[in-house]
């Protein structure tokens, strides 16, 4: 890790340990260097690179100041690098695999008949889309509601982040797979109707796994 980097990492803890929540504003560029103890220029390229990412805000005049951070303004960046590197692509897949799936579990245990029934609508979305991208949006509103019905809010925030990740990432599956996806939510709702976890987990599995037709 260089110098900047390093300086990144230490900005980031400062505002996790100060507990500084967006809007907050940061200490001055003098006052970080000498927290930090490291030159300017260095702490200007962290900052820089910080703002890139939307962790922070610099107000030219005014100050520094801690963003909410929106995980899309790097999913755009995380699709480009998946449509470059097959690996990486693998490593989407699997992170679904591991979150999507293992939330079955939670899902079955949770889901109410107002649960089937909103996924049940979702889903005649995604039958009912006209293109690529209306389906590709209903798909992912389907992916949503499924994880929040497990109930943790932990799990969700990874699921937006991985739902953004897929709404981005939808060209680079087979075209085919994406034909049989009101199909495999159709059997998923099933299997969470009759609250069959070990099935909804099989059904999620091979849905998620389609991404890797034709590659």
């Amino acid at each position: 890790m260089n110098l900047t980097s390093q300086v990144m990492e230490s900005v980031k803890n400062y505002i996790a340990e100060n507990r500084l929540l967006p809007g907050a504003r940061l200490p001055t560029e003098k006052e970080l260097t000498l927290k930090l103890g490291v030159s300017r220029n260095i702490l200007r390229e962290a900052l820089k690179s910080l703002e890139a990412v939307g962790l922070i805000e610099i107000k030219v005049g005014d100050g520094m100041y801690v963003c909410d951070f929106d995980y899309s303004s790097v999913v755009t960046h995380i699709s480009f690098a998946l449509s470059r590197n097959e690996q990486e692509l693998e490593h989407f897949i699997r992170a679904r695999l591991v979150i999507e799936v293992g939330a079955m579990d939670l899902a079955a245990s949770h889901v109410s008949d107002a649960d089937v029934r909103m996924l049940e609508e979702c889903n005649a979305r995604v039958e009912a889309a006209k293109t690529v991208e209306e389906r590709a949006e209903a798909d992912l509103d389907f992916h949503r509601d499924l994880l929040a019905i497990a109930g943790n809010p932990i799990l969700s925030e990874f699921g937006s982040f991985l739902g953004r990740f897929f709404m981005e990432a939808q060209y680079l599956a087979d075209y085919s797979a994406t034909l049989g996806t009101a199909s495999a939510h159709r059997a998923l709702i099933g299997a969470l109707r009759e609250r069959d976890a070990e099935l909804a987990k099989d059904i999620m599995t091979k849905h998620i796994l389609t991404w890797k037709v034709g590659r």
